[in-house]
């Protein structure tokens, strides 16, 4: 679909009126309503009609969330147009963006643009959050700036996840089970009970899912397996207390464990072919060394891999997720305020191995031995006084967190990286780079360049404490016309540790030994040839080079710490121009918390690399090599700024047809300031303060019921244009482009993963059968217009328009005390991919002079996945 155009797109979806959206709760209701449900939504922490609350919302009910398979923030993009969920190739690596705008993943140090609370407690990362979500409620998906409402600040929005929570209606047994496409099963079962009648309800709840993977590794090779593959459990206990009438309790705690091979990426743009120009490759395109170095076998695939679904790697994929924790929730109502206290602690840590190269060549990796881990422990306490005054609705409050993140990364060399390393970008021997290293600068020529199976070993802990008060303040200026006032402050103060080894880089250690700890600088500044200065580029990457080990060998390691104070707010004038047309304006200044790349980063802001007799630092560490200049060893800065957003909105939700049909449109404008960006390179994670990105558009919302008894449908258009503001040029001296020229494409440029244009829907048709028996189909779709999937930019990285479908059919008995569906998932089997990047080492990213040589991979999405479930009630 990806050559369909815009206008037939939307004129075909307007005329099928197929689609799932914001309050596609019509499908909630016995199919004898004759009105679209009234919604009852907790967003701005009081119970409010979704079309009288002056936010921008969606909210996805229960049997909506049931009918679209909604089973992890992944899935919710089917029903939601404004949310983006994507992988960036490790399970520490899901970002959520609203309106065009998240934050890039796989730092462990950033933290979500888009934050995740589940029944009142926050989740620091996406990552932390994707899981199975267990029993649904309810999903709101709040869009824009927000701080005053919850515990945690966002800038971008909220994703809050309301869970079924044990009631006193007595014996429930719920269970099913699924059997799926790539060999899927998996069985979902829940109990709640009654121990002590209307004091005690207790509701638990398990999962476990098994598939094989949908990606074809190494097809024709005695090592092929299926990549991508799933596999995890969950279990979730709740007690609820009602202690008295005015008090109760509600505690929960969870566990969760998940094995999954995660990720395997294709090739999507060959690239260039290397410098060994006169080995007879069976191609000229960038993956033909490695096809030579492991002839006869295949090693990556020469051409773009992503319909055939197809990668190679000869390193684990495994990862390990194991995500607990517990929570108190606490309410006392005193007649006069309503008092809610939230106490959580949770543990989430995931141990993950890679190969890192993507090709079936041993060249970097990963170990699956358990020493790459990222781990994150939080403990989080929000407390809020709510009151009505008749006049005034008042609510106050306290958040405090602490939460510390553990991350270990061991990249090492495979024993084939040399070899690879030789061939692509020195000369025709295997040996080409030692033998150049032997002739500039006296390398030992029995010594390896990279020693396979040594490398990286880094450590990184960061402690972030924080405390914030909050007030949010509706003035009832009449029975029409209301005031919102939101205020919040807040305070945080991290800390950084990091230790760094680095191990078996024989070649670096020469280069360092005659230029110093700076080689790269050292030899531009001594006028080195283009081809030496790369020589040293590749020989000493950013896991080579020994700089930041002299840290922690003659300082005890690398010590940072920053504390931030900040005041954000909210201003919403709402009016009630009649019963059924509700119209609001907002704005909001939102923020989120700086912190530190918890990545190797070589950034020194006093200037490393002087010359003559001021090379050494009187102060520093400064190791002299033959060439008689030093680099003086200074810790890097690697904090970032903290991000700041002024956003607009207009708003309008009508009510049609005798509550037949409702409608909801928002325009927007928001206007960010220190954009925090994560781009991989290549070679290396960088994290920069972009100075302006800019999100406007409109958002169109819409749910039906039909004359037709029991058929509902919904849809939901959105267009967005977020893009880079004022970032300078490559010729303006200071200005962002100019200090970054490797980010040049981002001026005047869309941010990846934001298409133009998004439409979801979906349709829902229950009707009478035979015997008390009801039938229901379901169908819900997702289109996009183009994005760039690469935080660079580049125009390879680009994801055509395409669209997925959603299909079920089912048959119910009297109550649904017994159930058969039949599912499937992107019904049309379309093919795309999720991110697209740099595939490390192979070849050179796209500068201001040159359009990049690099082979470009990408994480693929899921194709038709199809199944059966049967599901019983008791």
């Amino acid at each position: 679909m990806g050559n369909v155009s815009r206008k037939s797109v939307l004129l075909s979806a307007t005329a099928l009126f197929i689609v799932t959206s914001v309050s596609a709760f019509a499908a909630d209701a016995p199919t004898t309503e004759t009105k679209v449900e009234k919604v009852t939504v907790t967003a701005t922490r009081r119970k409010t009609e979704l079309q009288k609350t002056p936010v921008a919302v969606t909210a996805v009910g229960e049997q909506t969330i049931k009918d679209a398979r909604v089973e992890n923030i992944e899935d919710l993009m089917a029903v939601v147009p404004s949310l983006q969920v994507t992988n960036g190739g490790n399970p520490a690596a899901f970002t959520m963006r609203i309106r065009g705008v998240g934050t890039q993943g796989n730092n462990a140090g950033l933290e979500a643009a888009v934050g995740t609370f589940i029944d009142g407690v926050y989740r620091s990362r996406a990552s932390v959050a994707f899981g199975d979500l267990g029993e649904l409620e309810r999903i709101e998906v709040l869009r824009g700036p927000q701080g005053t409402l919850f515990g945690r600040n966002t800038s971008a929005g909220i994703l809050s996840v309301i869970t079924k929570k044990p009631t006193f209606d007595g014996t429930e047994i719920d269970a099913e089970s699924t059997f799926g496409s790539f060999d899927q099963y998996s069985g979902r079962a829940s109990i709640n009970f009654v121990p002590v009648a209307d004091k005690i309800a207790i509701r638990l709840f398990g999962t476990r899912n098994e598939q094989e993977g949908f990606i074809d590794v190494n097809p024709g090779r005695p090592d092929a397996y299926d990549g991508n593959a799933k596999s995890y459990f969950t279990v979730r206990g709740q007690a609820f207390f009602q202690l008295s009438e005015m008090t109760d309790l509600r505690l929960i705690a969870d566990y969760a464990d998940r094995a999954d091979q995660c990720c395997s990426a294709a090739t999507l743009f060959p690239g260039g072919n290397g410098r060994a120009a006169t080995i007879p490759f069976p191609s000229t395109s960038g993956p033909s060394i490695i096809n030579f170095i492991e002839g006869p076998l295949l090693g990556k695939g020469t051409s773009n891999q992503v319909d055939e679904q197809v990668a190679f790697g000869n390193r684990s994929t495994n990862n390990d997720i194991v995500d607990k924790g517990v929570s108190a929730e606490f309410n006392v109502n005193f007649g006069w305020a309503n008092l809610t206290s939230i106490t959580a602690a949770r543990d989430w840590e995931t141990t993950y191995a890679q190969d890192s190269d993507f090709s079936g060549a041993d060249i970097l990796y990963f170990a699956d031995d358990g020493t790459n881990l990222t781990r994150f422990e939080t403990f989080t306490h929000e407390m809020r006084l709510t009151g009505d005054t008749g006049q005034l609705d008042w609510l106050l409050g306290v958040f405090v967190s602490n939460e510390d993140i553990t991350r270990r990364s061991t990249l090492l060399s495979g024993f084939e990286q040399e070899t690879y390393m030789s061939l692509h970008r020195i000369g025709d021997s295997p040996l080409s780079m030692r033998g150049s290293l032997t002739a500039l600068f006296g390398h030992g020529a029995g010594t390896p360049v990279y020693t396979g199976g040594l490398g990286q070993d880094d450590l990184y802990k960061q402690n972030s404490s924080s405390f914030a008060v909050f007030t949010h303040n509706v003035v009832h200026f009449s029975d029409d016309v209301n005031l919102s006032l939101g205020l919040r402050y807040t305070e945080e103060t991290k800390t950084f540790d990091a230790t760094y080894d680095t191990n078996g880089q024989g070649g670096c250690t020469s280069v360092e030994a005659a230029l110093g700890l700076n080689p790269g600088a050292q030899a531009a500044f001594l006028g080195f040839s283009a081809g030496a200065q790369g020589l040293v580029a590749l020989t000493c990457l950013p896991g080579s080079r020994h700089a930041l080990d002299v840290l922690t060998t003659s300082f005890g390691g690398h010590h940072q710490e920053k504390t931030e104070r900040e005041f954000s707010g909210v201003m919403t004038l709402a009016w009630e121009v009649e019963e059924d047309v509700n119209t609001y304006a907002t704005y909001s200044r939102g923020h989120k918390a700086g912190g530190f790349n918890l990545d190797r980063s070589y950034s020194d802001s006093l200037g490393s690399i002087v010359s003559g007799s001021t090379c050494a630092d009187p102060d520093g560490f400064a190791p002299f090599g033959p060439f008689g200049c030093a680099q003086t060893v200074r810790a890097p800065d690697t904090s970032f700024a903290p991000e700041f957003v002024d956003a607009y909105e207009l708003g309008l939700k009508m009510t049609f047809d005798d509550g037949k049909l409702l409608v909801n449109t928002a325009a927007f404008y928001q206007d960010f300031q220190n954009f925090q960006l994560n781009t991989f390179t290549g070679v290396s994670f960088i994290v920069t303060s972009v100075p302006e990105v800019i999100s406007q558009g409109l958002e169109i919302e819409s749910s039906w019921r039909t004359p037709i008894d029991g058929l509902s449908t919904n849809l939901a258009v959105q267009y967005t244009d977020a893009h880079y503001g004022d970032i300078g040029s490559l010729t303006t001296p200071g200005s962002f482009i100019a200090l970054n020229p490797g980010l040049f494409a981002l001026k005047d440029a869309t941010i990846t993963h934001s298409p133009e244009w998004t439409v979801t829907g979906g349709l829902n048709y229950k009707f009478p059968l035979f015997n008390n028996m009801t039938g229901l189909f379901h169908t819900d779709a997702r289109w996009q217009g183009e994005m760039n999937t690469g935080s660079n930019l580049d125009p390879r990285k680009i994801q055509k328009a395409f669209a997925v479908v959603g299909a079920k059919f089912g048959i119910y008995t009297d109550n649904q005390q017994f159930g058969l569906e039949f599912f499937a998932r992107n019904l049309l089997d379309e093919k795309y991919i999720n991110t697209a990047f740099d595939a490390p080492l192979q070849g050179s990213s796209m500068s201001p002079t040159s359009g990049g040589t690099s082979t470009i991979d990408a994480f693929l999405g899921e194709p038709r996945m199809m199944g059966i479930t049967l599901s019983g009630r008791y």
